[in-house]
C-alpha cells in the first residue's frame, strides 16, 4: 500500500498568534521548510525594481509598475507553499492590525504636526522637491504615491512575503534581521537622490554619512514594523504605520513652504 505524506507546515497557524513575545523570536521552526529558488527569485526581482525604479523609470509609472510586481512576487510566494498566516494576511486579523496601526500611526502623526508647531524644527522639512513643486502634487504623493506605491509595497514584500518565508526556514529573530538588511539596503538608492534636496542632507556633509545613516536606521525600523507586523497578527498594522510617517512628512512639509 502506497503511503501519502502530508507536508506539514514550519509553524503552525496558532504559533503566529505568540511570535511578538521576544522569548519566541529564537525558537526554530518545528518543521523547516527551504524556500529556495522561489526566493533568490523575488531578491532578484526587489535589485531588478530598485535600480528601474530610481533610475530608469517615469514617476508616472511608480505605483502601476511597483503593484505589479507585487503582485508577481505573491505568486512566486504562493508556488512555494508560503501561506498567508505568514504573510501577514489573515482576513480574521485585519481589525487587530488595523487597530494597532491607526493607534501607533496617530501617535506619529501628532509628533509630526508638533515638529511643525516648534520653528527651530522647520528647516528640517525644506525639502527642495516641496519647494519646486505644487501643492497638488504633494498631494498626490501623500494620498496616493506613499499609500500605495510604497507603504503597501514595501510592508507586503519585506514584512510579508520574504519576512514570511524567511521565518518559515529560520529563527524569527534571524529572519527578522535580515528582510530588514535588505530594507536598509533597499534606500541607497532614495537617499542618494534625497540628501541632493534635503537641508538635513547637506547638514551631515558628504555622501558616506547620509547614505550609512539611512541603511541603519530603515534597519532599525525594519526590525519594529516586523514586530508590529507580529504583535498586530497583520500586515495592515505597519502600513498604516508607515503611511502615517510617509505621508504626514509630506503634509508637514506642504504646509511649512507654502502655507507658513
Amino acid at each position: 500500500m502506497p503511503l501519502h505524506v502530508v507536508e506539514r507546515e514550519a509553524r503552525p497557524e496558532a504559533d503566529w498568534d505568540e511570535l511578538w513575545r521576544p522569548n519566541a523570536w529564537l525558537q526554530v521552526p518545528e518543521w523547516p521548510q527551504q524556500p529556495g529558488i522561489h526566493l533568490a527569485a523575488i531578491i532578484g526581482l526587489v535589485l531588478y525594481a530598485n535600480v528601474v525604479v530610481n533610475v530608469l523609470l517615469d514617476p508616472p509609472w511608480y505605483v502601476p509598475f511597483n503593484l505589479t510586481l507585487l503582485a508577481v512576487v505573491l505568486l512566486i510566494a504562493r508556488r512555494a507553499g508560503t501561506p498567508w498566516v505568514a504573510m501577514g494576511m489573515r482576513t480574521d486579523r485585519l481589525q487587530r492590525g488595523a487597530i494597532v496601526g491607526i493607534v501607533i500611526g496617530s501617535a506619529i502623526i501628532v509628533a509630526i504636526a508638533f515638529a511643525v508647531v516648534l520653528p527651530a524644527a522647520r528647516d528640517a522639512f525644506q525639502d527642495e522637491r516641496i519647494v519646486e513643486g505644487s501643492v497638488s502634487l504633494s498631494l498626490y504623493h501623500a494620498l496616493f504615491r506613499v499609500p500605495l506605491g510604497t507603504a503597501l509595497y514595501e510592508e507586503v514584500l519585506f514584512r510579508g512575503v520574504i519576512f514570511g518565508m524567511l521565518a518559515r526556514k529560520m529563527t524569527v529573530f534571524s529572519a527578522a534581521v535580515w528582510s530588514s538588511l535588505l530594507f536598509g539596503l533597499w534606500h541607497v538608492l532614495p537617499t542618494l537622490d534625497a540628501i541632493q534636496a534635503n537641508p538635513i542632507g547637506a547638514a551631515l556633509g558628504g555622501t558616506w554619512a547620509p547614505v550609512v545613516g539611512a541603511v541603519v536606521s530603515t534597519f532599525a525600523v525594519g526590525m519594529w514594523f516586523v514586530w508590529l507586523r507580529l504583535y498586530g497578527g497583520s500586515i495592515v498594522a505597519p502600513i498604516l504605520v508607515h503611511v502615517a510617517a510617509n505621508s504626514m512628512a509630506i503634509l508637514a512639509a506642504t504646509f511649512v513652504v507654502h502655507v507658513l
